[in-house]
Parts: structure tokens; C-alpha cells; sequence
């Protein structure tokens, strides 16, 4: 039955969603072994942290502690509409990153690949299955003031409702007019419950879980490189 998202779209009008997604239970988050889901259009019901870490609802979390002055003189606000908080808050590239390279007549965008450290990954469900697309990585289409770490950043933010930290290169990956870059990252603060109008539901997954949920080619060719991570100590 269709309900409405608890968020309004970037017009400010209702999100009808027409297929929520059914949520799991609250141990299902403190056992590494299975799947973990929260739907948006539910009552959260979540443990207050996984892995050590807190799940913390109140979005001003991602000024840390400081007022939006500090971070930008002109009012920083927690939404896509002011991307200098994100200059601030994450640095310009990791460490040992390799050249961008877009071919003519490709946009690029970019996204965290967040895995835990009971090695489950993040995995974010579309609103009615935008493009298609039932699970996914969070990306999207770097701003023009950010760098492709800062933007991955951002989206995890409005996507996932996390707030992570970028440590490492993981792959880029070409379609069609677009390439991707995907960071490893490395949950620090925030909630699943915060995650915006875009994602009907987050999922904490394990590898094999996000192997047969993927659905698009283009998400299914981060998993060499992922699978690749993981196997590192």
C-alpha cells in the first residue's frame, strides 16, 4: 500500500512511495551474519549501536559540535543546497588516489562503498526503484565545488544518512556517459533513519547478501574490487 516518505523532495513536495520496503528486526542488526534493513516509510527500530558505534538521529550531527558560522560564513544548512559544508568537513582526495580520468562527453560522479567492521556494506534502496535500480551503492553527480571524495561524502549523507570518512581508492567505473569513482569508507556518525527522500530503505549487508541484491550492471562491477577489500586483513 502506498505511504508517504517522512521527507519532501528537492521541490519540497510529498514522496509517494509506492512499494515500501518491509524492515527487519532489531537483532537482525547485531548479528554480522545476516541482513539488516530499515525502511523509511516504518517506525525505526534500531539498536543504539552497531559495531561500537552510535546510531545518532539528530542531523545536526554533521556540524560536529561547531555552529554552521564556523564551517561557512554564509549559514551553512545540512542539504545539498550549500556543498561548502563538505569542503569543510572532508579533506580534497585520500592518500594514494589515482588521476580522474573522464573521457569527452562524460559526467562524473562519485560514492562510499561503507562497510562496517564486521565487514557488512551499506546498501541503500531507491524510492520506487529509480531507473530500476532495487539496491545500490549511494553516488551521484559530483557539484562543481567539490572534490569526487567530498561529493562521495555528501551523497552517503542525503542517501544513507551517514555521516563516514573516505580512507581509500576503491574503483572507477564506466557507463555509458558516466564514470563513477567509488571510495572505501568508514562509518563515523549518524543514522539510517536519516536517510533522505531518495532511498525508500537502507540495508546493512553482508558481501554475499549485496551480491544478489545488486541488480545493475554498473553496481555489480564494483564487487571484484569489494570482494578484493575485503579479503585484506
Amino acid at each position: 500500500m502506498p505511504v508517504l516518505h517522512p521527507c519532501l523532495d528537492e521541490n519540497g513536495r510529498p514522496v509517494i512511495v509506492s512499494q515500501p520496503t518491509e524492515p527487519t528486526d532489531r537483532a537482525a542488526w547485531l548479528e554480522s551474519s545476516r541482513t539488516a534493513t530499515l525502511s523509511r516509510t516504518s517506525e525505526p527500530d534500531l539498536p543504539a549501536s552497531v559495531n561500537g558505534i552510535p546510531f545518532t538521529d539528530d542531523p545536526s550531527i554533521i556540524l560536529q559540535g561547531r555552529s554552521p558560522e564556523e564551517l561557512d560564513p554564509h549559514g551553512a544548512k545540512l542539504t545539498e543546497d550549500n556543498p561548502w559544508l563538505w569542503r569543510t568537513l572532508v579533506p580534497d582526495a585520500v592518500a594514494g588516489e589515482p588521476d580522474f580520468v573522464l573521457p569527452p562527453g562524460f559526467r562524473a560522479t562519485s560514492g562510499c562503498v561503507v562497510i562496517e567492521p564486521d565487514r557488512r556494506i551499506w546498501i541503500v534502496h531507491p524510492t520506487n526503484a529509480y531507473m530500476g535500480t532495487l539496491a545500490t551503492f549511494p553516488k551521484g553527480r559530483v557539484e562543481p565545488v567539490l572534490s569526487l571524495a567530498q561529493n562521495a561524502a555528501k551523497e552517503t549523507w542525503e542517501e544513507a544518512g551517514l555521516l563516514v570518512e573516505p580512507y581509500a581508492f576503491l574503483t572507477d567505473v564506466a557507463r555509458r556517459i558516466v564514470v563513477t569513482r567509488y571510495y572505501l569508507a568508514r562509518r563515523k556518525a549518524g543514522s539510517p533513519a536519516l536517510a533522505g527522500w531518495e532511498s525508500q530503505a537502507v540495508s546493512l549487508m553482508p558481501l554475499e547478501d549485496v551480491k544478489k541484491a545488486l541488480n545493475r550492471e554498473g553496481d555489480r562491477a564494483v564487487l571484484p574490487a569489494l570482494t578484493e577489500a575485503l579479503a585484506r586483513p
